[in-house]
């Protein structure tokens, strides 16, 4: 008559042993490679555009990782890092890159600025921070980006600019894509802001 209720609690102890196991189980994505959705209304833009980010941001090889930022755990340890095929720097020139097709201009992603250009926005300053934090309950992630950006007009600097923009979010069931979801909601909300001033620029 005693065994009913031993084999219950048995049961009872296998069925939370399994949601540990399942929580425990891609708990956070390690690897972010974001495709970016362009916001922009603008449709008018007419010219040439070169987009420059600094040569040692630029991807040389498949094989290099670039660390966006960290994972850490409920106590704020650090377990883990979390990496891109594509460096911070050419995460925010294409996504620029896209907004500004986007808006009708004719695009040239390049590491040097040419001898001769009509619109030119060199990225002086290209920050990602992405970082999540992982407990068994659910998964938090923040992502800043920041973006500097000298405008040059036929040669001849005329602005310096920056923007910044921060996006966070908590989940339970979509880890794997939350990292991706706020570095693009972190980029768009950048872009949103740059895009309509470059375009006055460039007018």
């Amino acid at each position: 008559m005693q065994k009913r209720p031993i084999r219950s609690i048995v049961t009872m102890f296998l069925f939370f042993a399994g949601v540990m196991l399942l929580c425990s189980c891609a708990r956070y994505a390690r690897n972010v490679n974001d495709l970016y959705e362009p916001t922009t209304l603008i449709r008018n833009g007419n010219g040439e555009v070169y987009v420059v980010i600094q040569e040692n941001q630029q991807t040389q090889s498949p094989d290099v990782k670039w660390v966006l930022g960290k994972v850490t755990d409920d106590e704020m340890k650090k377990i883990d890092e979390i990496l891109s095929p594509r460096s911070g720097a050419e995460l925010i020139q294409a996504a620029l890159e896209q907004e500004l097709k986007k808006s009708g201009y004719s695009v040239i992603s390049a590491t040097k600025k040419p001898l001769k250009s009509t619109y030119l926005v060199d990225l002086t300053k290209t920050d990602i921070d992405l970082d999540q934090v992982s407990d068994t309950v659910d998964l938090k992630a923040t992502c800043k980006v920041v973006a500097g950006m000298d405008i040059y007009k036929n040669g001849t600097l005329i602005k310096k600019l920056q923007f910044e923009a921060m996006s966070s979010k908590t989940d339970i069931k979509d880890r794997d894509r939350l990292a991706r979801t706020v570095l693009q909601e972190a980029l768009q909300s950048v872009m949103s802001k740059a895009t309509p001033e470059l375009h006055e620029f460039f007018r």
